[in-house]
């Protein structure tokens, strides 16, 4: 409420002028809003690639090694499909088929309640097991598990070992599975899984003679039932002596082959036939079917690989610090082995980071060129500017409250937000001036001059929400993927307003000077002034075309008239993509050769490609691909742990071969990821015989 001369009515509270009153107070607040909203982005947010999407997607695995693709497509995908069906919401079912291998996925809308269809699948798969055939001892029954595309991990650990201290790929394999997954799992609270590749896993081999077995009268199931029967711990009773009591049990565990050779299989007369009398029992390794190479300096290291997979929404450059400061402690605590780095999501993430920042800071000191040209003077700029920093920090605060994470859309956000967060604060310095100029003193011009122009200020601010707040409530993979980027916006906006008659009234009342009395110096002489010029003749340009379009009208509607009818036809031309594509100095590959192919065969493929891709960009010499993390074959069967999260809809065969290729910054010279990729893939499929795909 404004009385005579525009002057704000004293007797009412006015939030201006309570502000101006207290300024220490207004100085204080916004002084720990900066302070939090440091704390924010450098402890509480975490820092991601994307903003986190659940995929909305679930699988039903059923392993049955010995069947081809034909069975289990026969006996477990049709029959699980068909089961499925009622289950609510449900968009596709798909299923995948391989050799001993089935996998039927379920995808539901985006923003499904994916707990709830997790557990409707479970109940529904327990009633669907009674009609698959029975279990037999090569089948590992149907399970549930989370599909995700995205599901790679953040950080791939080479581990290699010194031979002449005893370090072979057999110990070394089992030192990764029985000591360090476990370390690395309690490495930091947000790892969710860590999985093993490669290497060489122990196992006892019993090698049955036929002859020798049948002569004796026997048969396979005598030894298998002698086996079943003897490897175990059973109880044994318990000891008690005066107060104390001791448990018994007997153990016959599979400890050596001499203790398996003496095991009995039959008893006649004084005669024992053992196992040794009809077997060979030799302590070795598991069929090779899978391998680990890690490319780097030029070089192909045989290795054993150590995957660590984070949760959702966790930070990759804390989580991988964690995982990599334990790394060092475990090379102590085991002397010759070695962790060395194959594949680190977190240094693409920091150079995201990296350029976001840089892009930041020029947004904001262009901004403050625009700034100073515009209002004509240093102090207003720098009071405009100071907008800024304090909004971005209240944004950051009020985003790390909600569960937000730093991440290409919320930074996306942020960038488009700097412009609009100088806004209310300029059109308060024009308020004050123009009051200044009626002769009022500085704090009576801020009071009059940002109180003045409050509505209209709140009105554009509240125009722009409800044009984002659509975004907000779209629903689907549009509201996942769009909300980091219209929150930014928004509380950026509500924020700005909010300092603008706080702070912006403050450092009007107390810094900005009577534009009657500004002394003019050669900066105001040589540039701003022949800008402001420049300015006033476009303004009386402007109005011109303005009065010709009034007294113009019919001309003007058909100008506006072609200009929609010709911008709406040009969408059609307009390709469109989920994503752009983008030099993100990363790359995966996958290889698979013919079907049928053996792993012998496939792991000489994979030599030919590692040496295209040294020749192409990993040598010593062009430096362009730091590290390569290449799978060879698969792994899997009795005794090895099942994922608990798949990737995809099939999963990795004995014909084929996974990569991710790491390269150096842009910047250091080299070609695009591209031009790279794509030559590599061209001379594989040139070079390499047999050869199915390469992608």
């Amino acid at each position: 409420m404004t009385g005579p001369n525009n002057t704000v009515d004293k007797d009412k509270f006015n939030f201006v002028r309570w502000s101006v009153e207290h300024p220490a107070a207004i100085l204080a607040f916004f002084i720990g809003c900066l302070l939090m909203g440091w704390l924010a982005i450098t402890e509480l947010m975490p820092r991601r690639f994307m903003p986190y999407v659940e995929t909305p997607m679930i699988g039903v695995v059923t392993e049955v090694p010995g069947l081809t693709a034909e069975d289990m497509e026969t006996y477990y995908s049709s029959p699980i499909e068909l089961k499925l069906q009622s289950i609510q919401n449900v968009r596709f079912i798909r299923s995948v088929s391989q050799d001993g291998f089935s996998m039927v996925v379920l995808e539901f809308p985006y923003g499904n309640n994916m707990q709830q269809a997790y557990t409707e699948v479970q109940a529904l798969m327990e009633v669907a097991k009674g009609e698959l055939p029975r279990n037999n001892d090569n089948q590992v029954p149907s399970f549930i598990v989370k599909v995700d595309p995205m599901n790679l991990p953040v950080l791939t650990l080479s581990l290699t070992g010194d031979p002449e201290q005893g370090w072979d790929m057999g110990r070394l394999r089992d030192l990764a599975d029985n000591q360090l997954i476990n370390k690395f799992k309690t490495s930091h609270g947000s790892v969710y899984s860590v999985s093993t590749f490669g290497g060489y896993r122990r196992q006892l081999q019993i090698d049955v003679d036929r002859e020798a077995l049948s002569a004796r009268g026997l048969s396979i199931l005598d030894v298998k039932s002698a086996l079943d029967k003897h490897n175990g711990a059973l109880p044994a009773g318990r000891i008690t002596s005066g107060d104390n009591e001791t448990m018994l049990r007997a153990t016959t565990g599979l400890a050596s082959p001499d203790l398996v050779k003496s095991w009995p299989l039959r008893a006649s007369g004084d005669q024992v036939v053992s196992i040794g009398d009809i077997a060979t029992v030799e302590d070795t390794f598991v069929e090779d079917r899978s391998a680990f190479h890690h490319i780097t300096d030029g070089k192909v290291h045989e290795a054993i690989s150590v995957s660590l997979l984070q949760n959702p929404d966790a930070s990759s450059p804390v989580t991988i610090e964690a995982a990599l400061e334990l790394a060092k402690e475990l090379e102590e605590d085991y002397p010759g082995i070695k962790l060395d780095v194959a594949y680190n999501n977190a240094s693409f993430v920091d150079l995201l980071f990296d350029n976001m920042i840089h892009e930041l800071i020029l947004a904001v000191v262009l901004t403050g060129i625009l700034v100073l040209f515009f209002l004509g003077e240093v102090r207003g700029t720098v009071i405009a500017l100071t907008a800024i920093p304090v909004s971005m920090a209240m944004t950051l605060l009020a985003m790390a409250a909600f569960g937000f994470s730093l991440n290409s859309s919320t930074l996306i956000g942020l960038l488009i937000a700097i412009g609009r967060l100088v806004d209310d604060a300029i059109i308060d310095i024009h308020a004050v001036e123009r009051h200044m100029r009626m002769g009022k003193d500085r704090v009576q011009a801020t009071i009059d001059g940002i109180s003045e122009v409050r509505r209209s200020v709140w009105a554009g601010t509240v125009v722009l929400i409800i044009a984002l707040i659509p975004l907000l409530f779209s629903g689907g993979i549009t509201q996942l993927m769009f909300e980091g980027l219209a929150w930014p916006i928004i509380l950026g906006v509500l924020f700005s307003f909010i300092v603008s008659m706080t702070l912006t009234a403050v450092l009007c009342s107390k810094f900005m000077t009577d534009p009657a009395k500004r002394k003019q110096n050669w900066m105001q002489r040589v540039v701003l002034n022949p800008f402001d010029g420049w300015l006033e003749s476009l303004e009386h340009g402007y109005e011109k075309l303005i009065r010709w379009m009034l007294d113009h009208r019919f001309a003007n509607m058909a100008r506006i008239a072609v200009t929609v009818v010709i911008g709406f036809g040009f969408y059609y031309f307009i390709g469109s993509e989920m994503m752009p594509l983008a030099d993100v100095g990363q790359a995966s590959m996958q290889m698979e050769m013919q079907p049928g192919t053996s792993y012998a065969k496939t792991k000489k493929a994979v030599g030919q490609l590692e040496q295209i891709i040294i020749e192409e960009g990993a040598s010593a010499e062009q430096g362009w691909i730091s590290d390569v993390a290449l799978e060879i074959g698969a792994e899997g069967g009795p005794g090895m742990p099942q994922r608990i999260v798949y990737s995809g809809y099939g999963m990795k065969m004995v014909n084929g071969a996974s990569a991710m290729i790491t390269l150096i910054d842009k910047d250091d010279g080299r070609p695009d990821v591209f031009t790279i990729m794509d030559t590599i893939q061209q001379r594989a499929l040139d070079e390499i015989d047999g050869i199915r795909r390469i992608q």
